[in-house]
């Protein structure tokens, strides 16, 4: 028997499981889904998930993660962390406070009233955010002494919204400004910009100070570095379909791989990743779930990456490109095609592209599922996404190495649940934690980008770390 098995194939997941085992605990990691890693076809290699992780500049926990478990990841940092390109406009971003506040002013004089007032507000109350973060992790009250911390907090949470709104509506006057915005939003955290909350804004926006990191030959080198750690520390990895799953006392699953029944699998405990597709039946089929599944079913997903993949000759990409790059239609709305996002390998990284030549993702965000448009819907998405790609690298029709939109397609569709969705939530508190990862079960633990999308990917990885620690608790009582 296990003392936790842990059911889910995306980062959370995982972080919960290596956490696990490095206390000692038994803990199987339970994939039901046999998804690749990366995106590889005609020598080039593109992660599955193209955008920028936070939590891996400067003190980011999942850095310092890494440090505790020994990983060294094959990485840099970028300057520009970020380049955002409008029409008239191109601002590089480097991670810096004050650095790219002088760059916004550069390029919008006389248009940026406040921005330094703006600035300041951001690190105020991203501080503040942390503080609840440290003292309530996730700021969601389960009980009464939940709700007794949370009134304590209410008259400075309330306060801090208050102001920082003011704040932020006075930079969004200058409607490109409100663009440049919105667009770190998408990147960086898991919430859909229109529904995002004042203090999450903050803690989101304070995040991209820290910039980002390049990871030679693709982040998904990294995620293969810690299922290594973990299988070398005890922990075990079973891919499988899972048949059914009983949840009481203890843990029954009786799963199949390759068509054929394997033995049932026992845990005391068991986290599950809100990516299990399984997640939503399990809730409506059992009672005691009851109470839980409006605070599950409150969180809307409204906003799904979609990627293509296309392979260049270097010499058609800018010599001043950056790693990460915003290509923005000032007409349209984020979710209506107005933000291009590029993740382009460095020049030299051998394992990401041919010599001579350069992998580009290119990701846009939709207000559907990949699996709910049809192939032609897709394929008309696509092009138009080259079309925009190609106003920004004219001389890309002439360089163009590879593209295959029918793979790219067959990605998106294949790999829709692993990769974080943008949420949405009425009315929320804070906006950083929507969920914890309690249930009504004493031995059901949840992790996910769902939980904390105010924290994008940093977010996810402390979902996990906190899943295994509400797990080693029950272990303990």
């Amino acid at each position: 028997m296990y003392d936790t098995i842990v059911l889910g194939n995306d980062p959370g997941s995982l972080m919960a499981a290596i956490t696990l085992v490095s206390q000692g605990r038994k803990t199987l990691l339970l994939v039901e889904d046999d998804l690749p890693e990366c995106f590889s076809e005609a020598g080039y290699v593109f992660d599955i998930d193209p955008l920028p992780w936070t939590g891996m500049g400067r003190n980011g926990i999942f850095r310092q993660v890494l440090s505790h478990l020994g990983i060294t990841p094959e990485d840099h940092a970028l300057n520009p962390a970020l380049q955002i390109i409008f029409r008239d406009h191109r601002i590089d971003l480097c991670g810096i406070a004050d650095p790219d506040h002088r760059e916004i002013e550069r390029e919008f004089p006389g248009d940026s009233v406040g921005l330094a007032d703006f600035y300041s507000a951001i690190a105020k109350s991203a501080s503040f955010a942390s503080g609840l973060i440290d003292k309530n992790l996730h700021l969601r009250p389960e009980n009464t002494l939940d709700r007794i911390r949370l009134l304590r907090h209410m008259p400075a949470i309330v306060l801090k919204k208050r102001t920082f709104t003011g704040t932020i509506e006075n930079i969004r006057k200058n409607p490109l400004l409100a663009k440049l915005l919105e667009a770190q939003i998408m990147l960086m955290s898991n919430i859909d910009p229109s529904g995002i909350s004042p203090l999450s804004f903050a803690q989101t926006l304070y995040s991209s100070l820290s910039g980002f990191s390049y990871h030679t030959g693709g982040k998904y080198l990294l995620v293969e570095k810690l299922r290594k750690k973990f299988e070398a520390d005890g922990g075990e990895i079973e891919k499988c379909s899972v048949s059914t799953l009983d949840i009481e006392r203890v843990i029954k699953i009786n799963a199949k791989k390759d068509d054929a029944d394997i033995p049932t699998i026992y845990g005391k405990n068991i986290i599950i990743s809100t990516k299990y597709e399984g997640l939503a039946s399990l809730l409506e089929g059992n009672s005691r779930f009851s109470s839980f599944r409006g605070k599950y079913g409150g969180i809307k997903s409204s906003l799904w990456p979609f990627t293509i993949h296309i392979g260049v000759h270097e010499k058609c990409i800018p010599e001043r490109m950056g790693a990460y790059v915003v290509v923005s239609d000032e007409i349209k709305a984020p979710e209506r095609g107005g933000l291009l996002f590029l993740e382009t390998s460095e020049q030299g990284d051998s394992l990401r592209a041919p010599d001579g030549k350069r992998a580009i993702s290119a990701t846009i965000f939709l207000k559907n599922s990949p699996l709910k448009f049809s192939d032609s819907s897709l394929e008309k998405i696509s092009e138009s996404m080259v079309k925009t790609l190609e106003s920004f690298l004219p001389f890309l029709e002439e360089n163009l190495d590879f593209i295959n939109p029918g793979a790219s397609i067959a990605m998106a569709r294949t790999c829709h649940k692993v990769i974080n969705h943008k949420y949405r939530m009425k009315k929320p508190l804070i906006g950083i934690s929507f969920m914890s990862g309690k249930t009504p079960l004493k031995n059901v633990f949840l992790t996910g980008g769902m939980l904390m999308p105010g924290l994008g990917f940093e977010g996810e990885i402390m979902s996990g770390m906190m899943a295994a620690k509400l797990a080693m608790e029950e272990d303990q009582t």
